[in-house]
């Protein structure tokens, strides 16, 4: 495809579509799925050198309680759409690690398969066209250039359609021991910790106590083991006594599910 048609395709129609992706829906998952819609259709026409992605991605994904038994037993929760990082970093770092009304964060690896990338913003970011088109609407529009130039390819985007699988589970937010537990663990006399504590409240580097942070390897798969475990009691507990388990299984929401392929 030459510069010209490239020109034509980046057109304003296209970056206003990404534009708002980028700039976010403030939590409203009503206009995060209208802003899909829009999303996959403009990306529908794209060059096959912007939809593809050889490495792998990482999401951070705030879990509400329903879809742990899909995602973790069945190994199946389909999102939607949805932004991942080819940066690791990235993923960590976005947004906080604990979140309001849901159970916790994970950390989910996945590459990519045939049909899953929707755009490839890093690709996007490598074509001298794109980025002229960018430049030419910031001088006509900047409003909705700004989220464009804001983020360009910093945080290594990619848009994929994908499913939450518990066997692609990186990471997983938990809460460090509490300092009493770490004493215990070391051994170290009751005396001695009033000593102890105040000089780690002074030290920058010192250890993070009862506060979320990311688990260890080790520490996410024995989460996760204890997890299975866990939901399985508690369905065996309600077939048993026949008592009804509301809330344990949340289904995708059909808007987002009508953007699956497979």
């Amino acid at each position: 495809m030459d510069k010209t048609n490239y020109l034509e395709l980046f057109n304003r129609e296209f970056l206003t579509t990404l534009s708002d992706w980028q700039k976010g829906w403030g939590e409203d998952q009503n206009i995060r799925r209208q802003l899909a819609d829009k999303l996959v259709g403009a990306c529908e026409n794209l060059p096959a050198e912007f939809k593809v992605c050889k490495q792998e991605c990482f999401r951070k994904r705030f879990i509400v309680g329903g879809e742990i038994v899909p995602i973790i037993i069945n190994d199946d929760f389909f999102e939607g759409i949805a932004s991942w990082t080819l940066n690791i970093d990235c993923a960590k770092t976005f947004k906080k690690l604990l979140k309001q009304n849901t159970k916790f964060a994970m950390i989910f690896k996945q590459r990519p398969k045939k049909g899953d990338v929707i755009v490839n913003i890093c690709e996007l970011w490598k074509n001298e066209s794109f980025i002229k088109s960018v430049d030419e609407l910031n001088k006509k529009d900047p409003q909705i250039a700004y989220p464009l130039l804001n983020f360009r390819d910093y945080q290594s985007e990619v848009i994929l359609r994908t499913n939450l699988k518990g066997s692609e589970i990186e990471h997983i937010v938990g809460v460090s021991s509490s300092f009493d537990e770490i004493c215990d663990m070391g051994n170290i006399p009751q005396e001695e910790r009033e000593e102890l504590s105040k000089r780690y409240a002074k030290d920058p580097n010192g250890i993070p106590i009862s506060f979320p942070t990311y688990a260890t390897s080790e520490g996410t798969k024995e989460a996760v083991k204890n997890t299975i475990k866990d939901i399985k009691n508690r369905i065996d507990h309600g077939r048993r006594d026949n008592i009804p388990i509301n809330g344990l299984i949340f289904n995708p929401h059909p808007e987002d599910l009508k953007h699956r392929i497979n």
